[in-house]
């Protein structure tokens, strides 16, 4: 390689073009974590120019690589920007910017000038595109023509997609610094601020061009270059190293990259998704998922773009980079269909969304497993959906760990590559899994905590036992009811109140007051009525689903009070229990009455595998 130093003007004098990979990542940079920093050291040196008619050294702003590529014909001669494409493209918006107002100011000669350096004249092959002197990636390609050739601010689009564009959003912001120190000084002296600005441009920042020669590699440069810092997310190292192997191929990359990759630059991927603590891109979480589903081992997030490169050249798993990029958008497909399910879609929604809410990613490389396989077996799928549902759930209600969550899962996917995916192959491998850490509760381990555990109190967040009593909602209605998407917001109400000392008596007449329940604790006098009543209040037989509306109107009322508003205002199955004319009274035999007829209902939604499907299996 041969390395130069250039100032910015020079880098764009001449017939030339450098072109941004169409794989490469869009435009990103800021307002604080680089244009401002850079207007800083713009307007220093332009200051030292206006006091003492120079400035020092010129400033060095970092390295430009670049790779030669091969021309045919009137095609311009152009470069492939290997790393700097973001300096190298903000640099030709703070010229457009100043070309834009030496116009507005009258200052034509700066304005032409400055038209040399942002535009390719003369015959070329393309003129649509070679024009210009830097080609941004096909996301940035609209926004960047229209900022090109506006040739003025007020000609910029202040509406719709383009106007969000942060290209756009670095000319505002150039624009207004550059506005603001020309229009410092009177009328009469603003070309000449014009004319420091460009000297600053032109003299005063310097950047080293790498130019690559024929033995160099250009990944290996790019990756030593960003893998080891910041700037670049694992993602962005994934895609580069992909599309260089693409170029190795016969196949046109940039048909590929439109194909199949265009989708991972779009909004919804690079969206921040939370991850156990930490927030992330989701293609970077999507892509952790999807090579621990393709490994069967876990990949920490931190080394995935090496654990990538090293399982491709290890395994080659891959007839071509095509297949991979099949794959890849298949799989992506699958997982953006996790993260959008709803409660009211199809079986496979409903599963996907109850697993949203009870927030157990780690599933998610089996998911993508078993939703991908191409020779899954078609029928089994939703069984094998269900299947993992009732050990999450029943693990869920029974208090049960989740620590381990991301090992099991794999050792999972392990078992499956090795005794082939089916719903048999997947009960064995849970069922197999023994330990508190990971078993999967039978019906007496589930009963047990069904019918005790206060999970209004030890469940946490709430949000997840308001999606067990949605899956209760769903699990009451049965063929002959009608088909009905809930779009209320629903809220846990206890039947019994939680304050139900003040407000319900006991068999007695009596009510059992705070002041008597602390008094009678610190005298070891136990009421039999009142601690069973502490022991259930919280229990899933006392709980409920009702609109914020109608629970702060019923909350503490007497049952006598609550039972026929419930029955009038609520068109849930989950309260159609109320509606029998016999229960009029609701203590601690009616609680646990209804926790068994809804444990009947839970063990229906979450069941769990008979022996008698595993004989001849062992």
């Amino acid at each position: 390689m041969k390395a130069q130093a250039r100032s910015i003007v020079h880098l764009f004098d001449g017939k030339r073009r450098y072109l941004v990979p169409l794989f490469q990542r869009q435009y990103v940079w800021t307002q604080t974590r680089q244009w401002e920093p850079l207007w800083e050291d713009i307007d220093r040196m332009a200051e030292k120019r206006l006091t003492d008619g120079q400035s020092k050294a010129p400033h060095f702003m970092g390295a430009l690589v670049i790779d030669q590529m091969r021309t045919f014909g009137n095609q311009v001669p152009s470069h492939l920007i290997i790393d700097g494409q973001q300096r190298l493209t903000t640099f030709q918006i703070i010229m457009a910017v100043l070309r834009d107002l030496a116009l507005k100011k009258g200052s034509k000669i700066y304005s032409d000038e400055l038209d040399r350096y942002l535009f390719n004249s003369g015959i070329m092959e393309n003129p649509d595109e070679e024009r210009f002197k830097v080609w941004p990636t096909q996301v940035d390609q609209e926004a960047y023509t229209v900022l090109m050739n506006a040739q003025s601010f007020e000609r910029l689009p202040s509406q719709g997609i383009l106007a969000t564009s942060n290209l756009l959003q670095a000319y505002r912001y150039f624009h207004q610094e550059l506005v603001e120190f020309v229009e410092a000084s009177e009328s009469e002296e603003q070309h000449k601020r014009i004319e420091i600005i460009f000297q600053c441009l032109r003299d005063d920042l310097e950047v080293v061009t790498i130019e690559l020669e024929g033995d160099d590699d250009p990944q290996v440069i790019f990756e030593t270059l960003n893998a080891r810092g910041e700037p670049l997310l694992p993602s962005d190292l994934l895609r580069n190293y992909i599309f260089w192997r693409a170029s190795r191929e016969d196949g046109d990359r940039d048909l590929l990259y439109k194909k199949y990759w265009l989708p991972f630059d779009q909004h919804f991927w690079k969206k921040e998704h939370r991850i156990g603590r930490l927030k992330r891109p989701r293609i970077d979480i999507f892509l952790q998922y999807f090579l621990e589903s393709q490994k069967g081992d876990e990949v920490n997030v931190s080394r995935l773009f090496h654990e990538y490169k090293d399982w491709i050249n290890e395994i080659s798993p891959f007839d071509s980079v095509e297949s991979e990029l099949v794959t890849l958008s298949k799989n992506s497909e699958a997982f953006r269909h996790i993260l959008e399910a709803t409660p009211g879609g199809k079986e496979d929604s409903v599963f996907f969304w109850r697993i949203g809410q009870i927030d157990v990613g780690t599933i998610n490389p089996l998911l993508l497993y078993i939703s991908t396989h191409e020779d899954k077996p078609a029928t089994d799928v939703a069984g094998m959906f269900k299947d993992l549902e009732s050990y999450l759930f029943r693990r869920l209600i029974c208090g049960m760990t989740t620590k381990n969550y991301n090992k099991i899962f794999l050792q999972v996917i392990r078992d499956l590559v090795n005794s082939g995916l089916s719903r048999t192959a997947l009960q064995q491998s849970l069922i197999n899994l023994k330990g508190e850490a990971s078993l999967w509760p039978d019906d007496r381990q589930f009963a047990e905590s069904w019918m005790t555990r206060k999970v209004y109190n030890e469940v946490k967040p709430i949000s997840r036992v308001n999606v067990i009593l949605r899956a209760l909602e769903d699990g009451l209605r049965s063929a002959k009811s009608e088909e009905v998407e809930i779009h209320s917001v629903l809220t846990i109400e206890h039947v019994m109140p939680q304050d139900w000392y003040t407000n319900w008596p006991l068999s007695d007449g009596s009510l059992a007051k705070p002041w008597w329940d602390r008094d009678r604790l610190l005298n070891g006098q136990p009421h039999q009525e009142a601690d069973e009543r502490d022991a259930l209040v919280h229990t899933i037989g006392n709980l409920t689903l009702l609109t914020q509306a109608l629970n702060s109107s019923v909350s503490n009322a007497a049952f006598s009070i609550k039972k026929p508003e419930i029955c009038k205002q609520s068109a849930l199955a989950l309260n159609r229990y109320f509606q029998d004319p016999d229960k009029d009274i609701w203590n601690a035999d009616a609680i646990k009455k209804r926790a068994q007829e809804l444990f009947e209902v839970a063990k229906r939604i979450w069941p769990y595998p008979t022996l008698k499907q595993y004989v001849g299996t062992k």
